[in-house]
C-alpha cells in the first residue's frame, strides 16, 4: 500500500492504518530500534510506542514522507529509552562524543537544536557516499560491518570514511562556534 493511502487511513481513524504501517515498515522499525537498544524487549516496546505516537499525531500532522516520519519517531523513542535508563549503547555513540558536545542540561537544548541544524547543513554539503555512511551509522545505528555490507565497502573503508567525516564535521561545527 502506498504511504498516501496509509495516511488517509490514519485520517479516517481506521485501525487498518497501523496494520498497513506494520506490514510496510515493521522490519525497518525493528532494525532501527534494535540497532540502538540491543534488546528485543525494549525494541518491541519502542515499536509499540512509535505506532501509538503515529496514531496520536496523524492527524493533525500530515507527513510528506511516512517512512522518514516513522523512522524519526522510532529513533527518538529508542534514544529516550537509553537516556531514561541512564545507559548508553557505546557502539552506537562511538566517535560522536569527540564531535558533538553532551547536552544533558536544559539550557543546552537550544544549542542542541542549533547543532542538529548545522549537522544537517554539513551533510547537505558533503558527498552522497559520506552522507550515506554517516546516516547509516549514526542515524540508523547500523554497525560498521552492516554499513560496509549495505554499501559494498570494506569495514576499513567505512571506518576511515567515518573518521574523516567526524573530523570534517568537528571543523565545520567549530567554524560555527560549537565547541566540544
Amino acid at each position: 500500500m502506498e504511504d498516501k493511502a496509509i495516511i488517509e487511513l490514519f485520517f479516517s481513524r481506521s485501525e487498518q492504518a497501523i496494520t498497513e504501517t506494520e506490514k510496510k515498515y515493521g522490519k525497518l522499525c525493528r532494525k532501527i530500534s534494535y540497532n540502538i537498544l540491543k534488546n528485543e524487549e525494549d525494541t518491541e516496546e519502542c515499536i509499540n510506542s512509535a505506532f501509538q505516537k503515529l496514531w496520536s499525531t496523524i492527524p493533525p500532522k500530515n507527513p510528506e514522507h511516512l517512512c522518514g516520519y516513522l523512522c524519526t519517531i522510532i529513533r527518538n523513542i529508542a534514544l529516550n529509552v537509553i537516556r531514561k535508563g541512564n545507559r548508553r549503547n557505546e557502539d552506537f555513540y562511538e566517535g560522536l562524543s569527540e564531535v558533538i558536545p553532551d547536552s544533558n542540561t536544559v539550557e543546552k537544548m537550544y544549542d542542541s537544536n542549533q547543532i542538529a541544524l548545522y549537522i544537517n547543513e554539513y551533510l547537505g554539503k558533503t558527498s552522497k557516499k559520506n552522507r550515506l555512511v554517516f546516516t547509516a551509522r549514526y542515524y540508523y545505528g547500523m554497525s560498521v560491518n552492516a554499513v560496509a555490507e549495505s554499501l559494498g565497502m570494506t569495514e576499513n573503508s567505512v571506518k576511515s570514511r567515518l573518521s574523516r567525516v567526524r573530523k570534517e564535521l568537528k571543523a565545520y561545527l567549530s567554524e560555527r562556534g560549537v565547541e566540544v
